[in-house]
């Protein structure tokens, strides 16, 4: 529904923001519909940043989006150390849904430093047309990528820059 849309999207953009506002803002969003793709995920990544990593790792459980569950757990594990269950939770995403999730496999990557696939997945999500490309210039974990000399020739590709 629209308002539950909304809410969504305003939570999302305090994130990204860094306010701290966000949280609140999610758990609004939950409030209004607790099975939507992508909230828990979203408020997980939200409190990882904030330090709150077993927090984080409940609300990712939470997530009735399989892709985005696994995008979550492979991020969080990786910041919490669990290199196991970070690598398990990405080779499971690639396997099971790389034909629609190559932004969040890149920003996998990217966060773990690991530069050449993250540009590898990001290729990937420009053939398929991801439409999570209009997002990556402003996403967390996206931001080990932008030192990169490949990033401003990608972003003019997708047109994001001119």
């Amino acid at each position: 529904s629209f308002p539950t849309r909304r809410s969504s999207d305003l939570a999302e953009m305090l994130r990204l923001l860094g306010r701290p506002e966000a949280e609140q803002a999610y758990r609004k969003a939950l409030e209004l519909a607790s099975g939507r793709t992508g909230t828990h995920a979203n408020l997980a990544l939200n409190l990882l940043a904030q330090g709150r990593c077993e927090e984080a790792l409940t609300d990712a459980r939470r997530e009735p989006g399989e892709w985005m569950r696994l995008y979550a757990l492979a991020i969080i594990h990786h910041v919490a150390g669990r290199r196991a269950e970070a690598d398990g939770a990405l080779h499971e995403l690639i396997a099971k849904h790389a034909e629609f999730a190559a932004c969040q496999i890149a920003s996998v990557y990217a966060m773990r430093g690991e530069i050449d696939p993250a540009f590898e997945w990001l290729e990937r999500a420009y053939v398929q047309r991801d439409p999570g490309l209009g997002q990556m210039r402003t996403l967390p974990a996206q931001r080990p990528l932008h030192a990169d000399p490949r990033w401003e020739p990608f972003l003019r590709k997708v047109g994001l820059i001119d």
